[in-house]
């Protein structure tokens, strides 16, 4: 009897300290946390601006030297102090950034900063810093307080841009001209923006993240295509800061035209970045803080191998294929403690994706459409292995949910400002707790 009481004791003994031990464990999430968590990003891409933002004039002028670019942003989450990343993942050679600076900005004068709020950004102590080719570096703490959705302005001045191909496309506003700007309380300078029936494009060179110290925050990602490569990562961050869920901060990290199995292809195909299982680690899983995935990618993979521009050079893929791919992204985050919720695949009939305003490079059919009804109801059913699911056919028309309702698209296949809050709102407060 007394060595059975003294079991039971040492067994409660043993529950008791995992138990002690299990609530003070920190989540994944925190366990690598450091304090530091991402407030602002988008995703580095290879681009050609000299060729695509009919700079000529500045070219001929003044070649590729003494350039500043002054981009204005919204962190999405408050900290005590903020830093910056710069990216030269694809440079052709090591980029050197001569001077960096950091102020507040206008919500009103986008090229204005309030100049008592300016901070000199530093590199270990160094105002100058060259980024070797193919790697990233993240400033020192650069000593300004930040409030999420407020203006903060990066002004960068590079004396030789001649290896700058690494560029955002998503997320905010740049503005370039000749000379060393980064102090200027204004500048009167050229909009890196194009705008068109390929999309709409905000060209952010070199900067890819802005995080903030805030050890009581953590962040999400929202990944995908040009479905979420929109106002919807911004519109959500505005919902939870309207909520009260003031410790989240949202990443933003679609590309235009990307898809699941495969790079870009086409006429913009660098344009569309690499293969999400190639880009999902970096993208998603590295991100400073973050504790959640939103996942939207896969209607460019039905589309694209479709299309009459890339016939021959955007492979075809099943359904097994996509769900494998989905598999093996998901898995990938659970082994780091990171939770995934995935969307469903939105309709797109009516969509002819018309680019560089030639003609309809694509027509609707069932037989094409029958891809992206089989992942849905991948998504829908127990094998899917993520933490939750945002279906979004109530934006259709119809009840085979093949077509969205006119006021949320433009095109059929993107979506409206009311098509953009109606999925913004459709995400669960729940998944942020």
């Amino acid at each position: 009897m007394y060595k059975t009481k003294r079991m039971i004791s040492g067994i409660l003994a043993v529950l008791l300290v995992a138990l002690c031990l299990t609530a003070a464990l920190p989540t994944a999430a925190a366990a690598d946390h450091d304090g530091w968590t991402g407030a602002w990003s988008t995703s580095p891409v290879e681009f050609n601006w000299k060729e695509m933002l009919n700079l000529g004039c500045i070219k001929r002028e003044f070649g590729l030297k003494y350039l500043t670019f002054r981009t204005r942003i919204q962190p999405t989450v408050s900290g005590e102090d903020v830093r910056i990343t710069l990216s030269n993942l694809y440079g052709a050679g090591p980029l050197t950034v001569d001077a960096a600076t950091m102020a507040r900005g206008y919500a009103r004068l986008p090229q204005a900063i309030q100049t008592w709020t300016r901070k000199t950004v530093t590199f270990d102590g160094s105002s100058k810093v060259t980024i070797p080719a193919g790697e990233t570096v993240t400033s020192d703490p650069i000593g300004l307080s930040v409030e999420a959705l407020e203006y903060l302005t990066v002004s960068l001045y590079l004396k030789d841009t001649a290896n700058m191909k690494t560029y955002g496309l998503i997320g905010g506003d740049t503005y370039i001209m000749t000379g060393n700007f980064a102090k200027a309380a204004s500048t009167l300078g050229v909009p890196m923006r194009m705008e068109g029936d390929f999309g709409e494009y905000s060209v952010i060179p070199a900067l890819t993240g802005v995080e903030v110290y805030n050890p009581e925050a953590e962040s999400v990602v929202l990944i995908g295509d040009s479905t979420l490569a929109n106002d919807i990562p911004l519109l959500l961050a505005q919902r939870l800061q309207s909520a009260g869920v003031t410790n989240v901060g949202i990443l933003q990290q679609a590309i235009k035209g990307n898809r699941l199995l495969a790079d870009g292809a086409g006429i913009l195909g660098m344009a569309y970045g690499e293969a999400m299982v190639d880009r999902f680690e970096r993208d998603a899983l590295n991100q400073p803080g973050v504790s959640a995935i939103f996942l939207k990618v896969g209607v460019n993979d039905v589309v694209h191998p479709n299309c009459e521009s890339m016939k021959g050079e955007a492979p075809a893929v099943t359904a097994e294929e996509m769900i494998t791919g989905y598999t093996r992204l998901i898995r990938a985050a659970h082994k780091r403690g990171i939770r995934v919720y995935l969307f469903t695949r939105t309709a797109w009939k009516g969509y002819t994706r018309n680019v560089l305003g030639l003609s309809d490079d694509i027509q609707w059919t069932p037989e094409l459409d029958q891809l992206r009804v089989d992942i849905n109801a991948w998504i829908r059913s127990e094998e899917n292995p993520a933490d939750g699911v945002i279906d979004l056919d109530f934006l259709c028309t119809d009840e085979t949910a093949t077509e969205l309702q006119p006021a949320y698209t433009t095109d059929g296949a993107h979506f409206t400002a009311a098509g953009q809050q109606a999925v913004a709102d459709a995400i669960p407060l729940s998944y942020f707790q």
